[in-house]
């Protein structure tokens, strides 16, 4: 079994190769000659259902790391970095902008505020004088009903004054109507 695990492990470490050439743009046909690489390529692919063979992604995904200059540019880290910085540069110019647009907008009802107030002040400036003449009125119009009031119980005593005053006058009238007695 030592034997087997020496052999897959070169087996490995040729296809590591391999494969590395193949990255670095070497013709894609440049091991078709080489018979080591034929067996390679035969004994992974033919490989018995049953055997362990090593893990054959770890050896590609170490070479494809994120700083494979074919996979990513040398310039896509910085411009990935500026964008991000022009990003916050441009969220803070525009919470600036609300906060003195709010501050111009906190000012102006500040300003109506006061507005609001003194309209308020008057409104209650006029209700009250409002109040004040309406208990004017009232106090007019009970004034008047008292006297009215008034007047109608001096018309009451005023006719029944009368309705003496005529009997009155009627017996005097009756008394100057009778023959005076002649003195003798």
């Amino acid at each position: 079994t030592e034997a087997e695990e020496s052999s897959m492990n070169q087996e490995i470490k040729m296809q590591a190769a391999a494969f590395k050439n193949k990255k670095r743009g070497s013709p894609a046909n440049e091991g078709a000659d080489d018979p080591a690489y034929e067996n390679i390529t035969f004994k992974t692919q033919h490989q018995p259902k049953g055997s362990h063979s090593p893990p054959e992604n770890k050896v590609p995904a170490q070479s494809k790391s994120a700083s494979d200059p074919a996979q990513v540019p040398h310039w896509s880290p910085r411009a990935t970095m500026s964008l991000y910085v022009l990003l916050a540069l441009s969220c803070v110019v525009l919470l600036a902008f609300v906060l003195v647009k709010n501050s111009k907008m906190s000012q102006e009802l500040m300003v109506l505020r006061r507005e609001l107030k003194n309209v308020s002040l008057s409104v209650g400036e006029c209700q009250d004088k409002e109040k004040q003449r309406w208990n004017d009125v009232k106090q007019g119009i009970d004034t008047v009903k008292s006297k009215v009031h008034e007047g109608n119980q001096k018309l009451r005593t005023l006719e029944t004054d009368m309705n003496k005053i005529r009997a009155t006058l009627q017996k005097i009238l009756q008394m100057l109507k009778k023959p005076k007695p002649t003195p003798q």
